[in-house]
């Protein structure tokens, strides 16, 4: 049946079953990994895309009735549920990305990770996140500066030593 990812070992001679998925390669961007590392990279890039496309989904089956209520026009409101489409789907990169990495972690064993495997997937979920939450920012100021919302946003609030921004969510 998988006749593809049974490779031979040169110990001993016996057939191991998914064997080829465990010999390391070189992936330009990602590092040396192994078959089942890139499995679950590609399967995590998947529940990302996943999610992405299903709130879209959620949010763009009434948007007309969003973009009467707020007084935009349609392609406005596609603008801010995109950027916060990116918003909610960083926050799934931060739930694994909060997963403590440390030397001495009894959780890493119980799923069978080394240290450097660990820190290697804190590293890729942390330049994910980063581009996530990045374009999550750069859709919101497109989204303010088109609508003439931009100096709404600006205008802060000095309260003792920290700068609160005031976040506008519908014309005044």
């Amino acid at each position: 049946m998988f006749q593809w990812l049974v490779c031979l070992s040169r110990s001993n001679g016996k057939k191991h079953k998914f064997g080829s998925w465990k010999r390391p390669m070189i992936i330009k961007g990602l590092g040396i990994v192994c078959g089942i590392e890139l499995a679950m990279f590609v399967m995590f890039i998947a529940l990302l895309i996943w999610s992405f496309s299903a709130h879209l989904h959620i949010f763009f089956s009434d948007v007309s009735r969003q973009a009467m209520q707020k007084g935009d026009k349609i392609w406005e409101v596609k603008l801010d549920r995109v950027g916060l489409t990116l918003g909610l789907v960083g926050n799934i990169c931060l739930a694994f990305l909060f997963f403590p990495v440390t030397r001495g972690s009894s959780l890493l064993p119980l799923f069978g990770l080394s240290l450097e495997a660990s820190i290697k997937y804190h590293i890729w979920l942390g330049h994910i996140t980063m581009v996530l939450f990045t374009s999550h920012g750069v859709f919101y100021i497109i989204y303010c500066v088109v609508t003439n919302r931009f100096s709404e946003s600006r205008d802060s609030h000095y309260d003792g030593g920290i700068y609160a921004i005031k976040v506008p969510f519908g014309k005044s």
